[in-house]
């Protein structure tokens, strides 16, 4: 279909296209015709100037033969995409943007192209500036080092980043659009899919630690995710944002790091053990060598009782034997003897009973590393852990314990435990020693007490120490804070201690304390095996 255009006429009404917002041109063989005023104001050119630039002129030289072409086409009456962009520049050299429609029409009884045109520099621009900032987008979210996956609320995956790519041998394109669970991510599904519920359901960020995961040609390795809930600036929710990172150099670094806090813990103990030791086997070994003299002279005695009988049996008894014989009772005393040498037994072993106990707390205590919990008598760690460090707090402190006779088994990781109740009575010992010295004129009191309370067990470490200053109250369970001199303190004690308690016992370590009158340190396990 051609549409007929007559040419404007000298003092006569201008036709609508004067009228319009677009810009028109027509173009016939190669020579623009007619310019709308729109048009003009567009390229900054007045009505009245003289020769008013072509419009192929106006095209960039970038695009002028694309444009050029499909003006001739559609002059011939050949097919030309229904509208395309093309860029102008301005007599003032200001880039446009226009979006173009070309029609066949009769110009003065001749083919000739009219050319509609419509300014979408701004829209141009915000296009731009909007696949700018995707682009950026993507780049920044390839660049992290994280896995950053999203997902809307039908668990479909939407994101995928390239570390996400990387750590679980899937391409985007192999999982992008599909749920979640159905795209055979080699990590704990059950695991993500509860910590998604509960983001749902409590609409807060949901931290899954611990969650396993296998590599693609690697050992299982651990993640750390966190679940956050996206919502449309109207509120709405539209996914889930789930942000990882493999944490099993740190899990590794964490279990090096209770190892060696451990030995050291083992280590400066030693000394204070083996005084313990030494004690009894000091009186033992004296005990020995008293036994032993003893054992010579009764055996002395014994020579000269069988001598006598021998005689006797002779019928033949001589004085010089009777004298022998009451010379030597006399010189080592045998009712001496008689009264010590069973004395000196009982002391033996009762020293090595000691040490046996020293022994077997020290087994108990070194218990060997498992991460897998089992069920544990907590009254008998703790008693055993009380004997172990024993050194640590006997110049300072008197030892109370209430421990609940009907207390549960708990399940949990026994050497972990163990050395956060010696952390926890090593800081005890060492508070005390703050206000009593070396012990010399009087001792403080730690009090080690156990309950069942309803799910859980909670043990409680007592001191009447100095008390924690309020203004370090929020930091003592900080890695490496410490107020002890340096080579006295690490300050992982506690922070390990925290660590052990509630990140991989599901439990609660907290404490009560008043300044100048002491700190107690309570530990609550759940009795139910968590999934820690």
């Amino acid at each position: 279909m051609t549409l007929v255009v007559s040419p404007a006429v000298p003092n006569t009404t201008p036709p609508l296209v004067e009228y319009v917002n677009d810009a028109i041109a027509i173009v016939q063989d190669g020579t623009t015709v007619y310019q709308n005023p729109a048009y003009l104001r567009l390229l900054g050119q007045a009505a009245e100037d003289s020769q008013p630039r072509d419009f192929l002129d106006a095209v960039t030289l970038a695009e002028r033969t694309r444009v050029q072409e499909y003006m001739q086409r559609c002059q011939r009456g050949e097919a030309v995409p229904e509208q395309c962009r093309v860029d102008l520049c301005t007599d003032d050299g200001r880039p446009v943007t226009l979006e173009m429609k070309l029609r066949l029409i009769a110009y003065q009884g001749q083919p000739a192209t009219f050319i509609v045109m419509r300014d979408i520099t701004v829209h141009s621009q915000a296009e731009e500036a909007l696949r700018e900032a995707h682009q950026r987008t993507a780049q920044v979210l390839a660049a992290i080092p994280s896995i950053l996956i999203g997902i809307d609320m039908a668990t479909k995956i939407t994101w995928w980043n390239t570390t996400a790519e990387q750590t679980f041998g899937l391409a985007s394109a192999q999982v992008v659009g599909h749920p979640l669970q159905e795209c055979g991510i080699p990590w704990d599904t059950p695991a993500i899919l509860n910590g998604l519920a509960t983001c749902r359901s409590t609409r807060a960020r949901v931290r899954v630690d611990d969650v396993r995961f296998q590599p693609p040609g690697k050992k299982e390795g651990f993640l750390g995710i966190s679940l956050t809930l996206m919502q449309s600036a109207s509120g709405e929710d539209v996914g889930i944002l789930l942000l990882g990172a493999n944490i099993t150099e740190r899990k590794l670094m964490q279990s090096q790091l209770a190892q060696a806090q451990k030995l050291e813990s083992i280590g400066l103990l030693a000394a204070g053990i083996a005084h313990e030791i030494n004690t009894p086997i000091q009186y033992v070994g004296d005990n020995m060598l008293f036994l032993q003299e003893s054992f010579h002279d009764l055996s002395t005695l014994l020579e000269h009782y069988a001598a006598l009988y021998e005689r006797c049996t002779e019928g033949t008894p001589t004085a010089s034997v009777l004298s022998q014989i009451e010379t030597t009772a006399a010189t080592i005393d045998v009712a001496y003897l008689t009264a010590e040498i069973p004395t000196a037994i009982q002391q033996s072993l009762e020293g090595v009973e000691r040490v046996a106990t020293i022994v077997r707390a020290m087994r108990e205590f070194s218990h060997p590393s498992t991460k897998e919990k089992v069920s544990v008598d907590l009254n008998k760690a703790i008693e055993s852990t009380i004997t172990v460090a024993r050194n640590e707090w006997k110049y300072v402190a008197q030892m109370v314990t209430d421990l609940a006779p009907d207390l549960p088994l708990v399940p949990c990781v026994p050497g972990e435990l163990n050395q956060v109740i010696l952390n926890i009575l090593v800081n005890a010992a060492h508070a005390l020693g703050e206000v009593v010295g070396d012990g010399a004129t009087g001792k403080g009191t730690i009090t080690v007490s156990t309950r069942q309370i309803e799910d859980g067990v909670e043990i409680r470490i007592a001191d009447t120490g100095p008390g924690i200053p309020e203004a370090i109250r929020d930091k003592i369970f900080d890695p490496f804070f410490t107020t002890k001199e340096i080579g006295k303190g690490t300050g992982q004690g506690l922070a390990i201690a925290h660590t052990v308690v509630v990140e991989q016992h599901g439990g609660q370590l907290t404490f009560e304390t008043a300044e100048g009158e002491g700190t107690t340190f309570i530990i609550w396990l759940p009795l139910a095996l968590s999934e820690s």
